[in-house]
């Protein structure tokens, strides 16, 4: 800063001794002093004028303090800006070959100062990411830069001055713009989904919002492929009587009525993401008798003592005449969701049959009092049909003679202010 202050004092005190070079900021009108300050500070644009003496093609010596200015300023780790660099000679007709030399100089200049043979920026990116949150990256990356040479015969009197009163002819200007998609390639965001989508199985309807599985921004890197989902269900009773099992859990009684999974092509790791939120809504159309059950949604849960499956935030929604039970998952979830019930030992004996073996149809093993004994969800009447336990039968989805019709839930898909929390 002490370069910066040293140069900007040049541009008052050189005049008085012929063409003074300067840095500027582009402005069509005039920096009040006490604004000026503010502007170089981390400047959008800013410029620097280099003038030479007459047929001489090297910058002047009395002009590296001000390179060294532009320099600091412009490839300092702590600027947040990333510039692209325009180096442009404006000459006369036969001055061609002097004006490329000047050009060539000016770049020389950088490339020396940054020891490589281009001008490179070492600088920090800020990232957002809904995985890892807000994080920074030192990256390195070389400045764009463009060199041109211009016959001020052949420009219009606009094009040779700058604001207001700085003329280019016979100088050399060098302009830092701050690009981050020239200069990294950076992107202004990438979201899976794209958009916000609505994905539905015969009964299941999965609603994301855009970028509720991934979402980054100012990112350097490529963005991920569209996810691919699909949906797997398992909500018929008659599916779950010939394999009934119990949601895997190494203290509770959970009596799964139901389940879907969750297929993408984009998943993950528990441990992976800092920041996920719960942002993926699932919905599954319930029964009177299965809202009276007061079902819950189960999902993977990891804690430190490994994976559980745990009630998820549950309530009650309308989807047209349809009465729905909603879900809220976050990305490490695509996997097993179950439609289910929470008991106590004292309660199994109204929800299940006692099963004489673990190898009959259906059949759980449960430990109630420290002695391990057999259950199963139904037996079989004298007409091979199913029968339940009322309890449990009124958990299942059992519709006789009825057509379905499943809307979305109206007004808002993200927050139904008179849903019914399930506790």
């Amino acid at each position: 800063m002490k370069r910066i202050a040293f140069a900007l004092f040049l541009i008052l005190t050189v005049g008085a001794f012929g063409q003074s070079s300067q840095m500027l900021i582009p402005s069509e009108k005039p920096i009040k002093a006490k604004e000026l300050a503010r502007a170089w500070t981390n400047p959008e644009v800013f410029c620097l004028q280099l003038h030479f003496d007459n047929g001489d093609s090297a910058y002047r010596e009395s002009d590296l303090d001000l390179l060294d200015s532009a320099y600091d300023i412009a490839f300092s780790k702590e600027n947040p800006r990333l510039y692209t660099m325009t180096i442009e000679a404006f000459g006369k007709g036969d001055a061609d070959s002097l004006m490329v030399a000047r050009v060539e100089s000016v770049y020389r200049y950088f490339t020396m100062r940054g020891h490589e043979i281009m001008p490179v920026r070492f600088a920090y990116n800020p990232i957002q990411c809904s995985c890892h949150g807000d994080t920074m990256e030192l990256i390195r990356f070389e400045v764009p830069t463009y060199k041109i040479v211009y016959d001020c015969a052949e420009l219009p009197e606009s094009r040779m001055v700058m604001n207001r009163d700085v003329h280019l002819e016979g100088s050399v200007l060098v302009t830092f713009r701050h690009d981050p998609m020239e200069c990294i390639g950076g992107k202004s965001g990438c979201f899976l989904p794209s958009q916000d989508s609505n994905i539905r199985a015969y009964y299941t309807q999965l609603v994301l919002k855009k970028g509720s599985i991934y979402a980054v921004y100012n990112t350097k890197d490529e963005c991920p492929p569209p996810v691919e989902i699909s949906i797997e269900e398992h909500l018929e009773y008659t599916q779950l009587m010939e394999k009934y099992f119990l949601v895997p859990h190494r203290r509770q009684i959970i009596l799964p009525v139901g389940y879907v999974v969750l297929h993408s092509s984009f998943n993950r790791k528990p441990d992976e993401c800092k920041t996920l939120t719960d942002s993926i809504l699932i919905r599954f159309p319930v029964t009177d008798e299965q809202v009276e059950a007061r079902l819950r949604i189960y999902a993977k849960k990891y804690t430190s003592k490994g994976m559980e499956y745990k009630s998820v935030q549950t309530k009650r929604v309308r989807g047209g005449a349809v009465q729905m039970l909603q879900g809220a998952l976050n990305p490490t979830q695509f996997d097993t969701i179950f439609i289910a019930k929470r008991i106590d030992e004292s309660e199994v004996t109204k929800y299940l049959y006692p099963a004489d073996s673990p190898s009959e149809q259906g059949a759980v093993t449960l430990v109630i009092k420290g002695e391990e004994r057999y259950f199963k969800p139904f037996r079989m009447n004298s007409r091979g049909e199913y029968e339940f336990k009322k309890p449990f039968r009124n958990m299942l989805r059992i519709i006789e003679n009825e057509d379905e019709s499943i809307d979305a839930p109206e007004g808002d898909a993200f927050r139904n202010d008179g849903d019914e929390e399930i506790e």
